[in-house]
């Protein structure tokens, strides 16, 4: 799949444009991505829900924080839309900042990001775009309703009660596929692991 076809169009650009960026990538791309896919941050923080007075600053700030680390870290060559990277970034960092200020942070679907995001760690890496490839990867090894989940979450961004009202089910339901997709996916690494270390690779 080429880039184009993994990256939709976000706020700022067509695919087309951004990888335009991406292969001319400097100081200038570098800074007109990071604004284009500043509304992400937003988006993320809008989705938390969160009444924090001036800590909102902090939090937005964080998330900034997040996406340009994204965008120092992403190789558009990768298998892996450029904002399911940034978004699993951004809300980590927002996340554990707001942990960090022992501010509660609840809901499911904070504890399913936590899972999905376990499975992009290697090492000191917390979100390694090698992980990440070989996990979308096996995103057709899924059920098409478990692939539906995770795209719906982690590529659209969507929240689970969006994603139950477009697949007409509750968010209950969501939150049981999305466990049972990261399960399979689990399972699809630890295979890999062990077959590197049987061939004497080293593998995340």
């Amino acid at each position: 799949m080429s880039f184009v076809e993994r990256n939709g169009k976000n706020a700022g650009l067509t695919p087309e444009e951004e990888l335009n960026l991406w292969e001319n990538y400097n100081s200038r791309a570098r800074a007109r991505i990071v604004e284009a896919y500043q509304p992400l941050v937003f988006h993320i923080f809008g989705r938390l829900g969160l009444n924090l007075g001036e800590e909102a600053v902090d939090l937005i700030s964080e998330g900034n924080v997040g996406l340009i680390q994204a965008v120092d870290n992403y190789d558009y060559r990768r298998g892996v839309p450029f904002k399911s990277y940034a978004y699993l970034r951004v809300k980590g960092a927002m996340i554990d900042y707001l942990r960090s200020q022992k501010i509660a942070v609840k809901g499911g679907e904070l504890r399913e990001f936590d899972f999905f995001s376990a499975l992009a760690a290697e090492g000191k890496d917390k979100y390694s775009i090698d992980r990440l490839e070989f996990v979308f990867a096996h995103l057709p090894a899924l059920s098409p309703r478990e692939s539906q989940i995770i795209n719906g979450l982690y590529v659209e961004g969507l929240s689970q009660r969006e994603l139950a009202t477009r697949l007409k089910c509750t968010p209950a339901n969501i939150s049981i596929l999305h466990g049972r997709a990261v399960k399979r996916l689990k399972k699809f690494v630890a295979e890999e692991r062990r077959r590197g270390m049987a061939a004497g690779i080293a593998w995340f």
